[in-house]
């Protein structure tokens, strides 16, 4: 004879466990893979420095920069209203620019011919090997003058330009000699930065007419 009531209560039993049992969570999902550490930025080799500048560029500068004060004489042949030679002091001050390769400089003096005043920029030039003083002047001047270091003298060549507002032509000759300090060798360049006193030339010939200007003094800064 067949058990039922037991097998059915058997398996009731089996169904209410089975359902009590927590359902089984689900598996949780892969981590994405780590990211490896980012490579360190390659290492540049810095750039060379430039070559260095011919010594003549700080000399140029060396020797003009600073406030200078000229007692000063103009003597002229052949020129009205100069018959008498003039004496007159001039300003001339001097600033670094371009980086320490020219200095710009300010001239200011009053003459027999009225109020003069002047721009220069004075710079050494590697590539042709000269200094240069340029100059533009309430005289109507616009002038290059390309010179040459000799011990502690610049010596320019003669230059052809013109001077007044008709543009005449002429010739000039310009030179310059700086005083070294006691404790420097009298041509050694680089005595120019702590010269205090630099003397200077300028003859002036007209083309035309023949009349000459000499403008000359010494300066100390």
């Amino acid at each position: 004879m067949m058990k039922l009531g037991s097998v059915v209560f058997t398996l009731s039993i089996l169904s209410t466990v089975a359902a009590a049992q927590p359902a089984k969570a689900p598996a949780p999902a892969p981590s994405p893979p780590a990211k490896a550490p980012a490579a360190p930025p390659m290492k540049q080799d810095a750039p060379p420095p430039p070559p260095a500048a011919p010594p003549e560029v700080k000399a140029t500068v060396d020797a003009f920069k600073g406030n200078w004060k000229f007692d000063t004489t103009m003597t002229a042949t052949g020129m009205p209203g100069m018959d008498k030679p003039a004496t007159t002091k001039m300003t001339f001050n001097c600033k670094v620019v371009a980086g320490k390769t020219a200095v710009s400089c300010d001239a200011k003096m009053k003459t027999p011919m009225g109020p003069f005043e002047a721009l220069f920029v004075v710079a050494y030039d590697p590539y042709s090997k000269a200094a240069h003083f340029m100059g533009i002047t309430s005289m109507n001047e616009v002038h290059d003058h390309v010179c040459t270091w000799s011990g502690l003298s610049l010596n320019c060549k003669p230059l052809k330009g013109g001077m007044g507002p008709g543009g005449d032509e002429i010739t000039e000759d310009v030179t310059m000699t700086w005083e070294a300090d006691k404790k420097c060798t009298a041509n050694d360049a680089s005595c120019l930065a702590t010269a205090k006193s630099v003397s200077f030339k300028s003859v002036s010939k007209m083309t035309k007419g023949g009349a000459t200007m000499t403008f000359e003094g010494k300066g100390k800064r």
